[in-house]
């Protein structure tokens, strides 16, 4: 992650992100695996272009972490 991104993205919003995908996912792994994965889509995107970075970040880990169910679910099926 770059500096500039990890100015405006603190220990609080991280913490959130957690929380978030932990509800969702279930595992503290998988979570903080998912918020890595956010952390770093939010780094591409800028602060410039963000409004609301805790809505942002609630998004971009929600929908990472349906990701990560979707897939989990196929590889069981499998």
């Amino acid at each position: 992650m770059s500096e500039a991104a990890a100015t405006w993205v603190g220990d609080d919003l991280r913490a959130y992100m957690v929380a978030v995908a932990y509800r969702m996912l279930g595992s503290v792994t998988e979570a903080e695996d998912v918020v890595q994965d956010a952390l770093i889509r939010m780094a591409s995107a800028g602060e410039r272009e963000v409004r609301s970075p805790k809505a942002y970040a609630a998004t971009v880990t929600a929908r990472l972490a349906l990701d990560e169910l979707r897939s989990a679910r196929a590889r069981r099926e499998r």
